[in-house]
This record gives C-alpha cells, sequence and structure tokens, in this order.
C-alpha cells in the first residue's frame, strides 16, 4: 500500500534542491546549498504547505535580483520545468515581490497559469488595481488557452477556497458579470467548473442576482445547465423555490409523500465503523413526482452547536402510489476537515431539501477531548 503523504511534504528538500539547481542555471549567483539551508532552518518540520511555501519564497528573494523586472524573466524560465501544487509557490513570488510592477507580472501570471495555479497571486493586483486587472481579467476571458481563460473565472471568485477574500466583489459581484457571460458557453470543463464555483460564491451573498441570471441562461446549451445546477448548488440546498423549480423539482413534493421513515440498522456506532440506514417513501399523488433524495447528518460538536452536511442519494420520479426504498450507508471517521466528537448525531432525510424522516445514532469516539 502507498504511504500516506501529507501535502505539506510537496515541499520537502529535494525539491527546493531542485528549483535551487533550476535557478543557478539561469542565474548562477543563487547558491543552491544556501537557499536549502535557510529553508530547513528551524521549525521547518511543524511548518504548514502555505508557511513553507512562504519560506521558500522569502528565501528565494534573498538570492534573485532585488528589482522584480530582472528577477521576472529568470521565474519564466524556470517555470516549465515546475508543474502542479508545489509550482505554486513561483506566482506566489509574483505576487509578493511583483506587485509594484503591473504589467510585467500580468505577463508572467499568464505564463505560469500554464503550468499550475495563479488565482491566489491575482488577487493582490485585484485590490490594488482593480480596474486595470479586471479589464486584464476580461482579455485573459477570450484566451484560446483553457487554463488561462479559468484564471479570469477563478481569481473573481468572492470567496476562493484557501485565497483571501475579496471583500470589494462580495459587496459588488458587478464587475464579475463581463467575465462570466464570456465564460458561461465554454467548451472546456475546467473552466465551466469555475464559473459554477463563481456563482456559487457570488450566490451566498447575493442569491437573487444569481436566480435572476440562471433564469436567462437556464437551458440555452448543455454547457450553461449543466453551470448553474452546479452553481445553484447552494441555493438549492437552501430550498430556494426558483433553484428547484429550474430543475424540476417542488418543495410541496414532500407535502404529496407518506409513510415517510429512516431506521438505522444499529443505532450505536464507534470510530471507524459505519452506520447503515434504510429509507421508504410513498407517493400519495395523481400525477408522478420529481424527487431529489438526499441526506443530513447533524454532527456533535465539542461545547458548539452542531454543524450539518448534506449528501446527495439519487434523482428519481415515483409513480403514483409507488413506494421508493432503499439504504444509505454514513462513515464515522475522523477527517481534517470535520473532527468527530461522541454524542447524538440526527441524521434527516431530504425530499426536494426538505426533511421528511428522522434517525438518531449514538456515536463513540473515545476521547473527544
Amino acid at each position: 500500500m502507498e504511504a500516506f503523504m501529507e501535502l505539506k511534504e510537496l515541499y520537502s528538500p529535494t525539491f527546493i534542491q531542485r528549483l535551487g539547481a533550476a535557478v543557478q542555471r539561469e542565474f548562477p549567483a543563487v547558491h543552491p546549498d544556501q537557499l536549502l539551508s535557510d529553508c530547513l532552518a528551524g521549525d521547518w518540520s511543524e511548518l504548514k504547505l502555505m508557511e513553507r511555501r512562504e519560506r521558500i519564497v522569502t528565501s528565494l528573494h534573498r538570492q534573485l535580483p532585488a528589482d522584480f523586472e530582472q528577477a521576472a524573466p529568470i521565474l519564466r524560465a524556470i517555470a516549465p520545468q515546475f508543474t502542479g501544487l508545489a509550482a505554486v509557490c513561483l506566482p506566489h513570488y509574483v505576487a509578493r515581490y511583483g506587485l509594484a510592477h503591473w504589467s510585467t507580472a500580468m505577463s508572467l501570471l499568464e505564463e505560469l497559469i500554464r503550468y499550475s495555479s495563479s488565482e491566489f497571486a491575482i488577487r493582490p493586483f485585484l485590490v490594488r488595481y482593480p480596474q486595470a486587472t479586471e479589464a486584464q481579467m476580461l482579455r485573459w476571458a477570450h484566451d484560446r488557452d483553457a487554463a488561462v481563460r479559468r484564471l479570469a473565472s477563478e481569481g473573481l471568485r468572492p470567496r476562493l477556497p484557501w485565497g483571501s477574500r475579496l471583500a470589494q466583489y462580495v459587496t459588488d459581484p458587478t464587475p464579475i458579470w463581463p467575465v462570466l457571460r464570456v465564460l458561461m458557453t465554454d467548451e472546456s470543463e475546467y473552466v465551466q467548473k469555475s464559473v459554477a464555483n463563481n456563482l456559487n460564491d457570488i450566490s451566498k451573498d447575493h442569491p437573487q442576482a444569481v436566480i435572476d441570471w440562471a433564469q436567462t441562461y437556464w437551458d440555452r446549451t448543455p454547457q450553461t445547465t449543466w453551470i448553474l445546477t452546479r452553481g445553484l448548488r447552494t441555493l438549492f440546498k437552501q430550498g430556494n423555490p426558483t433553484a428547484l423549480a429550474l430543475q424540476g423539482y417542488a418543495l410541496t413534493a414532500a407535502d404529496h409523500l407518506t409513510a415517510c421513515s429512516l431506521t438505522p440498522v444499529h443505532q450505536a456506532a464507534g470510530l471507524g465503523t459505519a452506520t447503515t440506514l434504510q429509507y421508504a417513501v410513498t407517493a400519495d399523488t395523481e400525477q408522478p413526482l420529481s424527487v431529489y433524495l438526499g441526506y443530513r447528518v447533524h454532527y456533535v460538536r465539542q461545547r458548539q452547536a452542531p454543524t450539518t452536511k448534506d449528501f446527495y442519494l439519487k434523482r428519481t420520479t415515483i409513480q403514483p402510489g409507488e413506494t421508493v426504498w432503499g439504504q444509505l450507508t454514513r462513515p464515522w471517521r475522523q477527517l481534517t476537515t470535520r473532527k468527530l466528537y461522541s454524542g447524538d448525531h440526527v441524521i434527516e432525510l431530504l425530499v426536494n431539501t426538505r426533511v421528511v424522516a428522522t434517525a438518531h445514532v449514538q456515536l463513540a469516539v473515545g476521547d473527544s477531548n
């Protein structure tokens, strides 16, 4: 079995040595051994992914030319040798030390996005130079390269995970719409996912604006409908009637169901186990009923109110008088994003986002401190 590697280990001594050697070939004044020594000094082993990235960038800056205009060609030359998540340190260098050099930075980020991710690096430029950078994003939305087009959307996301929140677009998303308008019919799924995530971000602060947008573009093309379905996911889970109706579901569907049940096979569970629950719903209607079945888990928190997480089961059409039944399995394991605690975990069966049945599972974690 392949050994588990923490994400921060992407920035390993081997990576730093590769980086130093690549830079030295372009700029002989760099000393790779000194770069490695600077990075690994002190508390390196305790540093998290982004903290390690910051140290690498700071240490590299000490050896590269202080003038960003001179450092930029070096970064451009080594970029093709580094791809994936670890290579984000190069765009981060641009954001850290190129902020006063807008034109050079934009050109370099456009190049770096072909090898790594630049949506985090573009955000400081959107804050300092909003109009110029927004115009650049709109130009990128027309680029031949899907990675560049995606940057146009992803960099403008108001609530990008792991990225700094762009308060200006949380308050007013108006500058984002021209970019999304260009990308709504993009053929690349890579770009489509970003557009959907951008819309989902906007919907958290401006739900009606996203609903209006969805009503304008719904069913124009298969791509637009796919994008909007994903982009409306938060509003859908919240039971927004328009978001449901666009996808063919009605909140009132739950009113036409009888004998709704959700029953755990075992009411007690332990860490590392899984709970199987059986569910059933019967249609009490004269017309077929389109339903979206899901379930919600209320996770016990330590000395806090429970947090919830919704899960998808299936989409189906229930015929008059028909009973739909099945089972779901909920594993109980610790995640880096969610810690489990002992206690009564409430699980709810959802039909078109409305609760129709409830079950309880007593989870024992052991030492929950």
